[in-house]
Protein backbone atom coordinates (compact mmCIF):
# COMPACT_ATOMS: atom_id res chain seq x y z
CA UNK A 1 0.00 0.00 0.00
CA UNK A 2 1.38 3.40 -1.02
CA UNK A 3 0.77 6.28 1.43
CA UNK A 4 0.09 8.73 -1.40
CA UNK A 5 0.37 12.51 -1.19
CA UNK A 6 1.79 14.05 1.96
CA UNK A 7 0.11 17.16 3.37
CA UNK A 8 1.24 19.74 5.93
CA UNK A 9 -0.69 22.63 7.50
CA UNK A 10 1.08 25.28 9.63
CA UNK A 11 -0.09 27.35 12.59
CA UNK A 12 2.14 30.43 12.16
CA UNK A 13 3.98 29.68 15.41
CA UNK A 14 6.33 26.96 14.21
CA UNK A 15 3.89 24.12 14.83
CA UNK A 16 2.02 22.13 12.24
CA UNK A 17 -0.25 19.21 11.45
CA UNK A 18 0.80 16.71 8.81
CA UNK A 19 0.12 13.29 7.38
CA UNK A 20 -0.62 11.35 4.21
CA UNK A 21 -3.47 10.88 1.80
CA UNK A 22 -3.90 7.26 2.94
CA UNK A 23 -4.03 8.37 6.66
CA UNK A 24 -1.04 6.09 7.40
CA UNK A 25 1.64 8.06 9.25
CA UNK A 26 5.01 7.32 7.65
CA UNK A 27 7.24 9.81 9.52
CA UNK A 28 7.85 10.63 13.17
CA UNK A 29 6.89 14.18 12.14
CA UNK A 30 3.41 13.18 10.99
CA UNK A 31 1.06 14.34 13.74
CA UNK A 32 -2.34 15.84 14.24
CA UNK A 33 -1.08 18.38 16.81
CA UNK A 34 2.60 19.35 16.81
CA UNK A 35 3.10 22.62 18.68
CA UNK A 36 5.95 25.05 19.39
CA UNK A 37 6.14 25.89 23.08
CA UNK A 38 8.55 28.80 22.51
CA UNK A 39 7.68 29.83 18.94
CA UNK A 40 9.11 28.75 16.64
CA UNK A 41 11.16 26.31 18.76
CA UNK A 42 10.36 23.92 21.59
CA UNK A 43 8.35 21.71 19.25
CA UNK A 44 6.52 18.74 20.71
CA UNK A 45 4.21 16.13 19.29
CA UNK A 46 1.16 16.15 21.55
CA UNK A 47 -1.43 14.26 19.51
CA UNK A 48 0.19 11.89 17.03
CA UNK A 49 -2.98 10.87 15.25
CA UNK A 50 -6.16 8.86 15.66
CA UNK A 51 -8.15 5.88 14.50
CA UNK A 52 -11.70 6.46 13.25
CA UNK A 53 -14.50 4.06 12.39
CA UNK A 54 -18.23 4.18 11.80
CA UNK A 55 -20.91 1.88 13.19
CA UNK A 56 -24.24 1.40 11.44
CA UNK A 57 -27.62 0.49 12.85
CA UNK A 58 -27.16 -2.99 11.36
CA UNK A 59 -24.19 -3.52 13.67
CA UNK A 60 -21.56 -3.25 10.94
CA UNK A 61 -18.25 -1.46 11.55
CA UNK A 62 -16.13 0.19 8.88
CA UNK A 63 -12.69 1.69 9.55
CA UNK A 64 -11.87 5.07 8.01
CA UNK A 65 -8.18 5.24 8.92
CA UNK A 66 -5.13 2.97 8.89
CA UNK A 67 -1.87 2.56 10.82
CA UNK A 68 1.31 0.68 10.00
CA UNK A 69 2.68 -1.60 12.72
CA UNK A 70 5.96 -3.53 12.95
CA UNK A 71 7.18 -5.62 11.28
CA UNK A 72 5.10 -4.23 8.35
CA UNK A 73 1.37 -4.68 8.89
CA UNK A 74 -1.25 -2.10 7.88
CA UNK A 75 -4.33 -2.19 10.11
CA UNK A 76 -7.21 -1.47 10.05
CA UNK A 77 -8.23 -1.22 6.40
CA UNK A 78 -9.66 2.30 6.33
CA UNK A 79 -7.36 3.35 3.48
CA UNK A 80 -9.27 0.98 1.20
CA UNK A 81 -12.46 3.04 1.69
CA UNK A 82 -10.91 6.34 0.63
CA UNK A 83 -12.53 7.42 -2.62
CA UNK A 84 -11.42 11.06 -2.80
CA UNK A 85 -8.74 13.33 -1.36
CA UNK A 86 -7.97 17.03 -1.86
CA UNK A 87 -5.50 19.46 -0.31
CA UNK A 88 -7.45 22.64 -1.05
CA UNK A 89 -8.41 24.65 0.87
CA UNK A 90 -7.12 22.14 3.49
CA UNK A 91 -6.89 18.33 3.66
CA UNK A 92 -10.28 16.74 2.85
CA UNK A 93 -11.23 13.09 2.42
CA UNK A 94 -14.30 11.16 1.31
CA UNK A 95 -14.74 7.54 2.45
CA UNK A 96 -17.30 5.06 1.16
CA UNK A 97 -18.21 1.96 3.16
CA UNK A 98 -19.30 -1.29 1.54
CA UNK A 99 -22.94 -0.60 2.43
CA UNK A 100 -22.83 2.74 0.57
CA UNK A 101 -22.42 5.01 3.60
CA UNK A 102 -20.25 8.00 2.64
CA UNK A 103 -18.35 10.09 5.17
CA UNK A 104 -16.59 13.41 4.50
CA UNK A 105 -13.64 14.36 6.70
CA UNK A 106 -11.49 17.49 6.94
CA UNK A 107 -8.69 18.88 9.12
CA UNK A 108 -8.30 22.64 9.62
CA UNK A 109 -5.34 24.26 11.42
CA UNK A 110 -5.94 27.67 12.98
CA UNK A 111 -3.37 30.31 12.08
CA UNK A 112 -1.95 31.99 15.18
CA UNK A 113 -2.82 29.24 17.67
CA UNK A 114 -1.65 25.65 18.31
CA UNK A 115 -5.14 24.40 17.54
CA UNK A 116 -6.60 21.89 15.07
CA UNK A 117 -10.26 21.34 14.20
CA UNK A 118 -11.32 17.91 12.94
CA UNK A 119 -14.65 17.36 11.18
CA UNK A 120 -16.63 14.31 10.05
CA UNK A 121 -20.06 14.33 8.42
CA UNK A 122 -22.30 12.08 6.37
CA UNK A 123 -22.35 12.93 2.66
CA UNK A 124 -26.02 11.88 2.63
CA UNK A 125 -28.36 11.59 5.57
CA UNK A 126 -28.69 8.13 7.03
CA UNK A 127 -30.14 6.96 10.32
CA UNK A 128 -28.24 5.06 12.96
CA UNK A 129 -24.63 5.94 12.08
CA UNK A 130 -22.15 6.49 14.88
CA UNK A 131 -18.52 7.55 14.68
CA UNK A 132 -15.77 6.43 17.03
CA UNK A 133 -12.47 8.32 17.20
CA UNK A 134 -9.55 7.03 19.28
CA UNK A 135 -6.75 9.62 19.75
CA UNK A 136 -3.08 8.63 20.13
CA UNK A 137 -1.02 10.84 22.48
CA UNK A 138 2.66 11.16 23.39
CA UNK A 139 4.06 14.58 24.41
CA UNK A 140 7.50 13.85 22.98
CA UNK A 141 10.12 16.02 21.30
CA UNK A 142 9.33 16.07 17.61
CA UNK A 143 12.69 14.53 16.66
CA UNK A 144 12.31 11.70 19.17
CA UNK A 145 10.16 8.57 19.53
CA UNK A 146 7.86 7.55 22.39
CA UNK A 147 7.69 4.24 24.23
CA UNK A 148 5.39 2.61 26.75
CA UNK A 149 6.10 3.68 30.32
CA UNK A 150 4.41 3.90 33.70
CA UNK A 151 4.63 7.68 34.01
CA UNK A 152 2.04 8.55 31.36
CA UNK A 153 -1.15 9.99 32.90
CA UNK A 154 -4.27 8.78 31.09
CA UNK A 155 -6.96 10.37 33.24
CA UNK A 156 -8.19 13.77 31.95
CA UNK A 157 -9.41 16.78 33.85
CA UNK A 158 -12.69 18.45 32.97
CA UNK A 159 -12.50 22.07 31.80
CA UNK A 160 -14.94 24.90 31.37
CA UNK A 161 -16.63 24.86 28.02
CA UNK A 162 -17.40 21.16 28.19
CA UNK A 163 -13.90 19.97 27.33
CA UNK A 164 -11.15 17.75 28.66
CA UNK A 165 -7.54 18.48 29.55
CA UNK A 166 -4.92 15.73 29.34
CA UNK A 167 -1.62 16.27 31.18
CA UNK A 168 0.47 13.28 30.09
CA UNK A 169 3.76 14.37 31.68
CA UNK A 170 5.12 17.10 33.93
CA UNK A 171 6.90 19.83 32.01
CA UNK A 172 4.96 19.15 28.80
CA UNK A 173 2.05 21.29 27.57
CA UNK A 174 -1.29 19.66 28.22
CA UNK A 175 -3.75 18.71 25.50
CA UNK A 176 -7.09 20.51 25.39
CA UNK A 177 -9.87 18.52 23.77
CA UNK A 178 -13.38 19.76 23.04
CA UNK A 179 -16.00 17.91 21.01
CA UNK A 180 -19.71 17.48 20.49
CA UNK A 181 -19.35 13.77 21.20
CA UNK A 182 -19.14 11.70 24.38
CA UNK A 183 -15.81 10.59 25.81
CA UNK A 184 -15.55 6.95 26.87
CA UNK A 185 -12.57 6.16 29.11
CA UNK A 186 -10.71 3.17 27.67
CA UNK A 187 -7.03 3.75 28.52
CA UNK A 188 -4.56 1.52 26.71
CA UNK A 189 -1.21 1.48 24.95
CA UNK A 190 -0.93 0.96 21.20
CA UNK A 191 2.46 -0.61 20.54
CA UNK A 192 4.92 -0.76 17.66
CA UNK A 193 3.74 1.87 15.20
CA UNK A 194 6.15 1.67 12.27
CA UNK A 195 7.21 4.77 10.31
CA UNK A 196 8.37 3.53 6.92
CA UNK A 197 10.10 6.76 5.84
CA UNK A 198 12.24 6.74 9.00
CA UNK A 199 13.04 3.06 8.49
CA UNK A 200 14.09 3.73 4.91
CA UNK A 201 16.38 6.52 6.13
CA UNK A 202 18.09 4.04 8.46
CA UNK A 203 16.69 5.66 11.60
CA UNK A 204 14.76 4.32 14.59
CA UNK A 205 11.24 3.87 13.28
CA UNK A 206 9.06 2.17 15.92
CA UNK A 207 7.17 3.80 18.76
CA UNK A 208 4.34 3.22 21.25
CA UNK A 209 1.51 5.67 21.83
CA UNK A 210 -1.00 6.12 24.63
CA UNK A 211 -4.74 6.27 24.01
CA UNK A 212 -6.93 7.48 26.91
CA UNK A 213 -10.24 6.41 25.32
CA UNK A 214 -12.69 7.06 22.51
CA UNK A 215 -14.83 9.96 21.37
CA UNK A 216 -18.26 8.76 20.24
CA UNK A 217 -20.47 10.84 17.91
CA UNK A 218 -23.95 10.45 16.48
CA UNK A 219 -23.22 11.23 12.83
CA UNK A 220 -26.87 10.88 11.90
CA UNK A 221 -27.69 13.85 14.15
CA UNK A 222 -25.15 16.14 12.46
CA UNK A 223 -21.50 16.93 11.87
CA UNK A 224 -18.96 15.57 14.35
CA UNK A 225 -16.60 18.31 15.58
CA UNK A 226 -13.43 17.67 17.55
CA UNK A 227 -11.07 20.52 18.44
CA UNK A 228 -7.70 19.66 19.93
CA UNK A 229 -5.12 22.21 21.09
CA UNK A 230 -1.97 22.65 23.14
CA UNK A 231 -2.64 24.10 26.58
CA UNK A 232 -0.80 27.31 25.73
CA UNK A 233 -2.00 30.95 25.90
CA UNK A 234 -2.79 31.34 22.19
CA UNK A 235 -5.01 28.26 22.15
CA UNK A 236 -6.77 29.08 25.42
CA UNK A 237 -7.61 32.53 24.09
CA UNK A 238 -8.94 31.08 20.82
CA UNK A 239 -11.08 28.44 22.51
CA UNK A 240 -12.57 30.54 25.29
CA UNK A 241 -15.66 28.71 26.52
CA UNK A 242 -17.24 28.14 23.13
CA UNK A 243 -19.10 24.90 22.49
CA UNK A 244 -17.33 22.58 20.06
CA UNK A 245 -19.72 23.28 17.17
CA UNK A 246 -19.34 27.05 17.49
CA UNK A 247 -15.59 26.83 17.96
CA UNK A 248 -15.17 24.55 14.95
CA UNK A 249 -17.34 26.79 12.79
CA UNK A 250 -15.36 29.87 13.82
CA UNK A 251 -12.02 28.20 13.03
CA UNK A 252 -13.20 26.98 9.65
CA UNK A 253 -14.81 30.28 8.66
CA UNK A 254 -11.80 32.32 9.79
CA UNK A 255 -9.38 30.11 7.89
CA UNK A 256 -11.51 30.13 4.76
CA UNK A 257 -11.54 33.95 4.78
CA UNK A 258 -7.82 34.23 5.55
CA UNK A 259 -6.80 31.86 2.77
CA UNK A 260 -9.14 33.46 0.24
CA UNK A 261 -7.31 36.78 0.72
CA UNK A 262 -4.22 35.47 -1.10
CA UNK A 263 -4.31 36.20 -4.81
CA UNK A 264 -2.38 33.07 -5.85
CA UNK A 265 -1.70 29.58 -4.40
CA UNK A 266 2.02 30.41 -4.44
CA UNK A 267 1.59 33.41 -2.14
CA UNK A 268 -0.54 31.37 0.22
CA UNK A 269 2.08 28.62 0.29
CA UNK A 270 4.79 31.20 1.02
CA UNK A 271 2.78 32.47 3.97
CA UNK A 272 3.31 29.14 5.76
CA UNK A 273 6.98 30.03 6.27
CA UNK A 274 6.32 33.28 8.14
CA UNK A 275 6.18 32.59 11.87
CA UNK A 276 6.39 34.37 15.17
CA UNK A 277 9.61 34.62 17.16
CA UNK A 278 9.02 36.23 20.55
CA UNK A 279 7.30 39.54 19.88
CA UNK A 280 8.75 39.68 16.36
CA UNK A 281 8.73 37.69 13.14
CA UNK A 282 11.02 35.24 11.38
CA UNK A 283 11.03 32.68 8.57
CA UNK A 284 11.15 28.91 9.01
CA UNK A 285 13.90 27.29 6.95
CA UNK A 286 11.81 24.25 6.01
CA UNK A 287 9.21 21.78 7.21
CA UNK A 288 9.12 19.39 8.94
CA UNK A 289 12.69 19.37 10.29
CA UNK A 290 13.90 22.95 10.58
CA UNK A 291 13.04 26.01 12.61
CA UNK A 292 14.51 29.39 11.60
CA UNK A 293 18.12 29.42 10.45
CA UNK A 294 19.86 32.77 9.99
CA UNK A 295 21.46 32.10 6.63
CA UNK A 296 18.29 30.55 5.18
CA UNK A 297 16.09 33.33 6.54
CA UNK A 298 18.04 36.13 4.87
CA UNK A 299 18.36 34.32 1.55
CA UNK A 300 14.63 33.52 1.44
CA UNK A 301 13.55 36.91 2.78
CA UNK A 302 14.32 38.71 -0.47
CA UNK A 303 11.90 36.62 -2.53
CA UNK A 304 9.27 36.01 0.16
CA UNK A 305 8.89 39.57 1.42
CA UNK A 306 11.06 42.19 -0.27
CA UNK A 307 10.45 41.47 -3.95
CA UNK A 308 7.49 42.77 -5.96
CA UNK A 309 6.17 39.21 -6.10
CA UNK A 310 6.31 38.84 -2.32
CA UNK A 311 5.31 42.40 -1.44
CA UNK A 312 5.39 41.95 2.34
CA UNK A 313 7.67 44.85 3.14
CA UNK A 314 6.41 45.50 6.67
CA UNK A 315 7.01 41.88 7.64
CA UNK A 316 10.39 41.89 5.93
CA UNK A 317 11.41 44.93 7.94
CA UNK A 318 10.11 43.37 11.16
CA UNK A 319 12.16 40.23 10.52
CA UNK A 320 15.34 42.22 9.89
CA UNK A 321 14.76 44.22 13.07
CA UNK A 322 14.15 41.05 15.09
CA UNK A 323 17.40 39.51 13.91
CA UNK A 324 19.36 42.77 14.27
CA UNK A 325 18.92 42.48 18.03
CA UNK A 326 20.83 39.18 18.00
CA UNK A 327 24.12 40.53 16.63
CA UNK A 328 27.15 39.40 18.64
CA UNK A 329 30.62 40.65 17.71
CA UNK A 330 29.47 41.27 14.16
CA UNK A 331 27.95 37.83 13.74
CA UNK A 332 24.38 36.60 13.59
CA UNK A 333 23.26 33.19 14.81
CA UNK A 334 22.66 30.53 12.22
CA UNK A 335 20.52 28.19 14.31
CA UNK A 336 18.37 28.27 17.40
CA UNK A 337 18.25 24.96 19.30
CA UNK A 338 14.80 23.49 19.84
CA UNK A 339 15.21 23.16 23.60
CA UNK A 340 14.20 26.36 25.46
CA UNK A 341 17.07 28.18 27.14
CA UNK A 342 19.88 26.76 25.01
CA UNK A 343 22.26 29.27 23.45
CA UNK A 344 21.96 29.99 19.71
CA UNK A 345 24.71 28.64 17.46
CA UNK A 346 27.00 31.07 15.63
CA UNK A 347 28.28 28.61 13.03
CA UNK A 348 27.83 30.31 9.67
CA UNK A 349 30.45 32.50 7.99
CA UNK A 350 27.99 34.24 5.70
CA UNK A 351 24.76 34.68 7.73
CA UNK A 352 25.75 38.28 8.55
CA UNK A 353 26.63 38.97 4.92
CA UNK A 354 23.23 37.71 3.72
CA UNK A 355 21.62 39.95 6.34
CA UNK A 356 23.39 42.95 4.81
CA UNK A 357 22.27 41.90 1.31
CA UNK A 358 18.65 41.55 2.48
CA UNK A 359 18.77 44.89 4.30
CA UNK A 360 20.11 46.49 1.15
CA UNK A 361 17.10 45.20 -0.78
CA UNK A 362 14.64 46.77 1.65
CA UNK A 363 13.11 49.73 -0.21
CA UNK A 364 13.79 53.09 1.41
CA UNK A 365 10.80 55.35 2.23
Amino acid sequence: MKPGIEWLETDGLGGFSSGTESTVRTRRYHALLLSAETPPTGRRVLVNGFDAEIETSEGKRFALTSQRYAPDVVHPDGHARRVAFAVEPWPRWTFRAEDGTEVEHEIVVRRGAPLVAVFFRLARKKAGVRLRVRPFLSGRDYHALHHENGAFRFEPEETRGGGLLFRPYDGVPGVLSRSNGAFERKPTWYRSFLYSEERDRGLDAVEDLASPGELVFDLSAGEAVWVVAADLPEARAEMGELAAENLGRRVRDAERSRRAAFSTPRLRAADAYFVRRGAGRTIVAGYPWFTDWGRDTFIALRGLALSKAGARLDEGKAILLEWAGLVSEGMLPNRFPDAPGEAPEFNSVDASLWFVVAAGDLPMP
